[in-house]
């Protein structure tokens, strides 16, 4: 089949420096209803229905109106997960930083416990972004979410309902929302002479986007790093080391009351499990040396610690980067430095609003800018942006009911893996073959179609297509995925309108049955219908072909 994107539009942004932005008014911007694709996808991650293309390609002026509810949606709460699955860096999927087996979980699957207990802050922050609470409560919320896995591991109140539902730490942690999850240390965890200066740095590069490995400092390499007092008096006495210490070891203070090693490290008899320690709250005194400080201030624990964060502009600045970064598909690098200014401020004008940013980066010109004339500005330009692979996973969903999925009695560290969905794992899945992270040794996503991508959308694509056919061949009309006609149908008129049905819910183009852009598409149902004399074998193919085509797997 032919592929309607041109080359110059598939540029994706690989500078290391950032890249002049668009100015206002050239260039050219996606037309109203490719605009409402890729805020779908971005926010959502599923193309809008055929009513909504139709709406928007009548009255522009209703796209802001889908938006906000799309923003509504249960999808956008899944997006907000990725997204900070992103950013965090959680869902590691290996046996020494998930919880191991023990009563009443011995049965547990791996896939089941690292699930759970990494969602945890990921479910928090969602729930707190669709109930329209201020952002800021991420790091000052006095609740967390859980389901009966995690409640169990960590010793949480529970009620007998099987999904996620708020809660509260028994212990004395505080209200610090995300800060206090056990989850978040149990996948920086700090071991040796670390001192915990890993999770400062983690917390500092995820909630201020303030990197201390990324300082621009001197490094005296006489310093014997080797030898834990000559270490600690370096990163008090050593300028070189000072630099960075003097505001990462307070800041590393706060988390001396959780474990500081793995949890497999001992031997777990039963759950729930203590990892948050009150009686070493003051442990700094024999490990940083330096009290609980916060850049120069001294908030009162983690409490006061996640009220700092909310009220330092350098996380309202981090979420616009994050957002932004994340929804247009450019390396946070990249970002035009007077948009996201723009972004911080409307952010902090709407009381923290997370869904009013989102609404603000979809809605905004960068977003929907599509190519622009000048070569140097070009570059930074996305002009249409690859499907990430939970995105791809959506998307697929939607359109054919199909979940590349299975069960396995495969073994990880001698325990059963069970569930895995292809597209969102990196252990038996595919997830970082397609572009994704993994959220430890992977840890930035390729917006490109990469070798490794192409196999994996194609061979998707293909048990997509034989799935649909099938269902929809034996369905009734109104419990078809995605045919509005009979599948065995092969009168050239309704294969047309058909065919101008799919290219609208898999492409998002609207055409005509009688529009030449579909001529390529029939041309592969008429050859693989002659090759075979089925119909559902000619659909097949057809649908394979459309479901890995670019136009399908970008937007």
């Amino acid at each position: 089949m032919r592929t309607l994107l041109p080359a110059a539009m598939l540029v994706a942004a690989c500078s290391m420096a950032p890249l002049p932005s668009l100015p206002p008014g050239t260039g050219s911007y996606l037309t109203p209803t490719e605009h409402l694709a890729r805020a779908s996808l971005a926010l959502r991650g599923v193309r809008p229905s055929l009513d909504e293309l139709r709406a928007v390609a009548a009255d522009p002026d209703r796209l802001p109106g889908l938006v906000d509810r799309y923003l509504a949606s249960p999808e956008f709460g899944t997006t907000i997960r990725e997204l900070h699955q992103a950013v965090l860096l959680l869902h590691p999927q290996l046996p020494n930083f998930t919880p191991p087996p023990a009563p009443p979980l011995a049965d547990i699957p791996f896939s089941a416990m690292n699930g759970s207990i990494y969602d945890e802050p990921l479910r928090l922050i969602e729930d707190i972004v669709m109930s329209d609470q201020p952002y800021t409560r991420i790091v000052t919320a006095d609740y967390t979410m859980a389901d009966r896995t995690v409640a169990t591991v960590w010793g949480l109140g529970h009620s007998d309902d099987s999904g996620w539902e708020r809660t509260a730490w028994t212990d004395d942690r505080g209200a610090a929302g995300i800060l206090a999850s056990t989850a978040l240390y149990l996948r920086y965890r700090s071991v040796a002479a670390n001192y915990n200066r890993a999770r400062a740095n983690a917390v500092s590069r995820s909630l201020l986007c303030h990197d201390f490995s990324e300082s621009d400092i001197h490094i005296d390499t006489s310093v014997n790093l080797s030898d834990p007092t000559v270490v600690a008096d370096a990163v008090v006495n050593n300028p070189s080391c000072a630099g960075c210490h003097q505001a990462m070891d307070p800041l590393a203070s706060y988390f001396t009351p959780f474990l500081q090693g793995t949890m497999n490290s001992v031997v777990i008899p039963s759950y729930p499990v203590e990892f948050y320690r009150a009686e070493d709250v003051s442990a700094w005194q024999t490990t940083t040396h330096r009290p609980p400080g916060y850049f120069g201030t001294q908030p009162s624990g983690l409490a006061g610690l996640g009220q700092a964060i909310a009220a330092d502009p350098r996380f309202a600045r981090c979420t616009a980067v994050h957002f932004a970064g994340y929804l247009t598909e450019r390396p946070e690098r990249d970002l035009a430095p007077a948009w996201i200014a723009q972004l911080q401020d409307g952010f902090v004008q709407s009381g923290f609003s997370a869904k009013q940013l989102a609404r603000a980066i979809v809605l905004s010109d960068e977003f929907r800018t599509a190519s622009a004339p000048d070569p140097v500005a070009a570059e930074g330009v996305i002009g249409y942006q690859k499907v990430r692979p939970q995105q791809l996973a959506h998307m697929l969903q939607r359109l054919t009911g199909y979940v590349w999925q299975t069960d396995t009695t495969d073994t990880i560290a001698g325990w059963t893996f069970g569930h895995v969905d292809f597209l969102d794992d990196d252990y038996l899945g595919f997830r970082t073959l397609a572009g994704g992270l993994d959220g430890y040794y992977v840890t930035e996503p390729t917006h490109t179609m990469s070798a490794t991508a192409s196999l994996v959308s194609r061979t998707v694509a293909r048990q997509a297509a034989a799935f649909v056919v099938d269902h929809d061949d034996a369905a009734a009309p109104a419990d078809r995925w995605l045919f509005s006609r009979a599948v065995t149908d092969t009168d050239p008129a309704g294969v047309r309108t058909q065919l101008a049905e799919l290219h609208g819910r898999i492409y998002s183009e609207l055409v005509a049955p009688d529009d030449p852009a579909l001529d390529d598409t029939e041309a592969l149902f008429d050859g693989a219908l002659a090759a075979s004399g089925d119909p559902r074998r000619a659909w097949t193919v057809t649908l394979a072909g459309m479901l890995g085509d670019l136009r399908a797997v970008y937007y």
